[in-house]
Order: C-alpha cells, then structure tokens, then sequence
C-alpha cells in the first residue's frame, strides 16, 4: 500500500485572552488534561517545549497506553505559533506521521486557535480519519477546559476542503 496524505485545518475560537490559551497549550502538564479524547489515556515521557525540542508520549486506552510518538519542535514563538512534526507508532509499526502547525491569534471574542496538520498514513484512511477526529475533539476541549464547569467556551471548525 502506498501511504496516503492529506491536509486538515481545523480552528476554533475560544472565549479567553490568548496568552491563557497559550498558557494552556505551553504547559505539558495540564496539556495532559484536555489533549486528549475523553475514555483515552495520554502520559508525555519528555517533553522539552523549545524551538528545537523534542518530545515522546505515549496515547490510547488508559489501561495499555499502545501507541508511542515522537516529536520535535521545528519552531515555537510564544503566544503565536508552534511547528512541529509528530509521528506515530505501534509497536514497531510506524503508523503514520505530520508536519503540524498550531497558530494562536486574537479575535474579538478572545482567541482563534487553527491547526494545519499535513498528516501522512502508512495504515489507510483510519490514520487520516484518527487525526481529523483527534484534532477536533482536542479543540473542544481546549476551550471546555479554559471555560471552566457549566460554561461554553468553543466550537470547532472543520475547514479541510480548502484553505483556512
């Protein structure tokens, strides 16, 4: 099989100022707590957030953590923007990677938060699905967890037939 690409852009906008959004994302810690599909697990084994850094976790279901990745850091300017390529693992597999872009700017309700994720699969169109759906969950929660309990924070926008 030849390995399949494409390119997704997602972006929301979230009701907060943008450096507590980035604040949210910057800190690996609490990017744990909403960087994540609700039911799944997700532990960083290293997480060095730098232009030129690098980064493993391990995903999936809570109990078995099954897929390993790895990143690095092409670029970070704080507040702005984050490059970075991630790629994914099962095993020895290689399941897929992704060159993705994260971009953070102010709009009048508080902050719009895009993704640009040019992702790669060696397994099909479950890969390419799994990162679409993945993106779309993380920005919903993005915003519910800056929002706080009983308050609407976001609503994702799926853009991938074209540019952003």
């Amino acid at each position: 099989m030849h390995p399949m690409t494409e390119t997704l852009y997602l972006s929301t906008e979230i009701v907060r100022p943008r450096r507590d959004v980035w604040a949210a994302f910057a800190d690996t810690e609490t990017r744990q707590q909403w960087g994540v599909p609700a039911g799944d697990g997700l532990v960083y084994d290293h997480d060095d957030f730098r232009t030129g850094g690098s980064a493993r976790y391990r995903c999936g279901s809570p109990e078995r953590l099954e897929f390993s990745a790895a990143m690095s850091y092409i670029r970070v300017e704080a507040e702005s923007y984050v490059v970075h390529t991630d790629t994914v693992w099962s095993g020895e597999e290689v399941l897929g990677t992704a060159m993705i872009t994260w971009t953070f700017s102010d709009v009048p309700v508080g902050t719009c938060v895009s993704i640009v994720d040019q992702v790669v699969s060696f397994v099909g169109q479950g890969m390419i699905e799994g990162s679409r759906n993945g993106h779309r969950i993380v920005l919903e929660q993005l915003g519910a967890f800056l929002a706080g309990p009983g308050q609407i924070g976001s609503g994702p926008r799926d853009g991938d037939s074209g540019a952003p």
